[in-house]
């Protein structure tokens, strides 16, 4: 996820993207995602494309949906 979003030139629609790869590949391969549908999490994406979250954070954010709030 955090690969997909800090490397790609379209920031947006790419953080989208990542978003439902990861969720889709997770899913497939039985994995735990816990990160429930909440238009909120668009400043969690804009967090992770600007290096504000460490990996630990986006992994427990993706198993638990729990994350600390983004601020600037």
């Amino acid at each position: 996820m955090k690969g997909l979003i800090q490397k790609h030139v379209f920031a947006s629609g790419n953080r989208r993207t990542a978003f439902l790869v990861t969720k889709y590949y997770l899913q497939q391969n039985n994995l735990p995602f816990g990160i429930k549908d909440n238009p909120n999490h668009a400043r969690v994406m804009l967090g992770i494309r600007e290096g504000y979250y460490s990996d630990e954070e986006i992994k427990e954010w993706i198993i638990n949906g729990k994350i600390r709030e983004f601020k600037r």
